[in-house]
């Protein structure tokens, strides 16, 4: 089954969960999100402090979508052979602690337990008092995106196959993949302006703007001259590829507002208009003419 329709299994009387975020009134944000050797990362690659910040990251990301900002967690520890042992339990431990404090967040609670392969979850806590959900794009609403895309994609790509003369040339690629960053930043000033619909891209842009189209009920016409995505992507990956990297942690949010080219030190590129439409999906446009991509981007259930 596609995760849509398991998810769409446990839910069949209610209405389908369309953010990462849910909301519990009048200013509470609640979301969780896991990491598991073998799907999300491996020992080989990744450190157990990136591990750490990774997990942590991916949670506040999911925040900072809804226009929150995090104030504390629980955390659930499946260990394995390897996780179990002291070494690793402090590293990961200091790096954890570490980037809470950073967050201003508190570790409340959790569980722990042995699993075969390492299995991490974080539940994180924000606040926010105006919301922000997949669902309130309005017609004429410009498209936006923070950061670049392509770099998450391109760094599993050396981890998974490149020569070591590629590991240390596209270090800020591999970087970009084992330890993405949040754009919890950027809230502040993204609370200035009038934010209509906000997710991040996880799964990539193709994936993820169709979801976003979908919960606004309407069409996206995205300009990929307006992307952010470098020659170098480009020649490595090809469009499909930086369309479709994911784990970006980049914000995708539509706004009636003429937002700077810069905010909060964070590049903004206004990448096209929304629509509303009774045929909901995404529309991409390379030098005026309709680019198909043949790429779906990360799937975490293939048929």
């Amino acid at each position: 089954m596609k995760e849509s329709e398991i998810i769409r299994t446990l839910f069949p009387k209610q209405d389908f969960p369309e953010d990462d975020c849910y909301f519990l009134t009048p200013d509470t944000l609640v979301t969780t999100d896991s990491l598991v050797e073998g799907t999300h990362f491996l020992h080989s690659w990744s450190s157990p402090s990136q591990i750490a910040e990774k997990l942590i990251e991916v949670n506040v990301s999911d925040i900072a979508a809804s226009g929150g900002l995090p104030y504390l967690c629980f955390l659930n520890l499946g260990l394995s052979l390897v996780s179990k042992e002291a070494v690793w339990v402090k590293e990961f431990s200091k790096a954890l602690l570490g980037r809470l404090k950073k967050y201003n967040m508190n570790l409340v609670g959790g569980d722990t337990f042995y699993s075969k392969t390492t299995h991490l979850t974080l539940t994180v806590f924000g606040k926010t008092k105006h919301p922000w959900f997949r669902s309130g794009g309005q017609n004429g609403d410009f498209i936006y995106l923070t950061g670049t895309l392509g770099d998450s994609q391109l760094g599993l790509n050396i981890l998974s196959k490149g020569s070591a003369k590629e590991k240390a040339q596209f270090k800020t690629s591999i970087k970009k993949h084992l330890s993405p960053k949040s754009r919890i930043g950027l809230i502040p000033a993204l609370q200035g302006y009038s934010i209509h619909a906000c997710m991040d891209v996880t799964d990539g842009l193709i994936q993820d703007s169709n979801r976003l189209a979908l919960a606004s009920q309407g069409r996206l016409e995205i300009d990929m001259n307006s992307l952010p995505v470098s020659k170098r992507i480009k020649d490595k990956l090809g469009w499909d590829g930086a369309l479709s990297s994911g784990e970006e942690l980049e914000l995708l949010f539509l706004s009636p507002s003429e937002l700077p080219a810069r905010l909060a030190g964070v590049p903004i590129s206004k990448i096209g208009i929304f629509s509303k439409s009774r045929k909901t999906g995404v529309q991409y446009l390379l030098n005026n003419s309709q680019y198909i991509p043949k790429k779906l981007g990360f799937l975490h259930f293939k048929n």
